[in-house]
């Protein structure tokens, strides 16, 4: 017994250093390329900092017993950089797609040379037919090419969900997660703040024209960091900031350290929100953090309802007088949401021009990744698209209708709606039995603080597919296998011989 709970917390110190290790690794990679390509280029830093970063990485995995994990704990711990795209760039590959093939890759091997019966690539039968649904989707594609690269780098994406959920399956696993989100939680805000004062995008990819926004006679400067989109950015950390209030609030982690780490994070990330000047992010995660105060903690009964009491109060003062509660948001944002009738207008404007999309292929869509081909192939000589440039200042073809929902519609078509909502039906299920069942008052926590997440996600899926950013594709797949992880066994350490 002396032995097994030595090899564990040998096992718990090794993957802290090895968190930490890979936090300093990734946290000097990002100043010494932000530093260096303001002096030589981002151009000529990135050529060679990207390939050398992953080839080390891939040199530090295979020299570990596991290498297939290390290589996802090293991945999650340099979560913020993933969207670097990897040279020449042409292809479109970002360090996390290429991270996850090679994952995907070295999962499927060894799944095919050993036995593995404790962790099947499928845990539910419902994870396999969604494949089987998306398939058609690739086959009846306007460019068949295209949409398969594209349902190639959603399984890569799943095989990231796979070892997430292996990792929580791990003793100790949601205290790991916990730290390698909240070191990315910051490094993300310290983005924005860098970004904020000095109005230095450290996306690498250039500045985005949403950064700069004429609103109310004025210039309004959203920041976003790492983030090229600021609107990604306040989506990203309104999701992440969810997850973690609520597993605060419920008292998830006792440990002190933990605990202090958590809530130090929530107050820098909370800081750093307000910086994207992100509508839908900012005012879904107070009207999610607030439903969460009120009946997501362990009060008793009584509180609550007067904590629901006090909501409807606030619903009933925001219906009689929005200019009250509009005075007390800070004024970039306040002018923002008095602005959102017209922008509002816009979208919709959009969302009915883009209907032929759906009325066209109704049953399997366009083809994955296939809107901006559309547009450009019924479009021809088009330079304006639904009066883009005329708000941006700049001619671009958009890669998605201003909604996630219309996205997945338009290019996947009624199956690929279908897979997505088998994928979701099968994870709230989970979490029904997990919530009603005989689980512990942890996992619980656990599973009403990813809930709370999601609906932040959903509500900022709204009017932007997020879901294109590598980083809020993995918090997706994070917050799923946080569901999912009370339904399955837990895996025990291998016995020392």
């Amino acid at each position: 017994m002396q032995a097994r709970d030595a090899y564990d917390q040998q096992s718990s110190n090794g993957s802290l250093m090895l968190v930490a290790v890979a936090l300093a690794a990734a946290l000097a990679a990002g100043s010494i390329t932000a530093l260096a390509g303001a002096m030589a280029g981002t151009r000529a830093v990135y050529l060679v900092a990207v390939p050398s970063i992953l080839a080390l990485a891939v040199a530090f995995a295979l020299t570990r017993p596991q290498p297939l994990r290390v290589a996802f704990l090293v991945l999650m711990a340099v979560l913020p950089f993933v969207s670097m795209l990897v040279p020449p760039g042409r292809f479109g590959l970002t360090v996390f797609d290429v991270a996850t093939l090679l994952l995907t890759g070295g999962l499927l091997l060894h799944k095919a040379f050993a036995q593995d019966r404790d962790s099947p690539l499928f845990p539910a039968p419902s994870l396999a037919w969604i494949w089987l649904l998306l398939i058609p989707c690739v086959a009846f594609a306007r460019h068949p090419l295209e949409a398969a690269q594209s349902l190639l780098l959603i399984f890569a994406a799943y095989v990231f969900f796979w070892f997430v959920l292996q990792e929580l399956r791990r003793p100790g696993g949601m205290e790991r997660l916990l730290c390698l989100l909240c070191s990315t939680a910051i490094i993300v805000s310290l983005g924005l703040f860098i970004d904020h004062f000095l109005h230095i995008n450290l996306s690498l990819r250039g500045n985005n024209p949403n950064q700069l926004t004429f609103t109310a006679g004025r210039y309004i400067w959203r920041a976003g960091g790492f983030f090229q989109d600021p609107q990604r950015a306040g989506a990203f950390l309104a999701s992440l900031l969810m997850f973690l209030l609520v597993l605060g609030i419920r008292g998830r982690f006792q440990g002190p350290r933990l605990r202090l780490l958590l809530w130090a994070t929530i107050t820098i990330a909370l800081t750093a929100l307000f910086l994207t000047v992100s509508r839908a992010a900012i005012l879904t995660f107070m009207l999610v953090g607030v439903v969460a105060l009120v009946a997501m903690n362990r009060w008793p009964l009584f509180l609550k309802l007067g904590g629901v009491a006090g909501l409807l109060l606030m619903v009933m003062g925001w219906i009689v007088a929005p200019d009250f509660w509009l005075g007390l948001l800070p004024s970039s944002l306040a002018d923002r949401v008095a602005a959102s009738q017209e922008e509002i207008q816009a979208r919709v404007s959009i969302w009915v021009n883009t209907w032929e999309m759906f009325a066209g292929q109704p049953v399997t869509g366009i083809g994955m990744a296939g809107f901006p081909q559309y547009l450009i192939d019924t479009r021809p000589g088009t330079t304006d698209y639904f009066g883009l440039y005329e708000t941006t200042g700049m001619s671009y073809i958009p890669d998605q209708p201003e909604s996630g929902y219309l996205k997945i519609l338009y290019e996947s078509g009624i199956l690929g709606s279908l897979a997505t909502l088998v994928l979701m039906g099968a994870t709230l299920r989970r979490a029904t039995r997990t919530l009603t069942g005989a689980a512990d008052a942890d996992a619980r926590s656990e599973v009403i603080a990813a809930l709370a997440s999601l609906a932040v996600f959903a509500g900022t899926f709204v009017t932007l597919f997020t879901a294109s950013d590598p980083r809020l594709l993995a918090l997706f797949a994070i917050l799923l296998a946080v569901i999912w992880r009370p339904s399955l066994p837990s895996l025990q350490p291998p016995a020392r011989s």
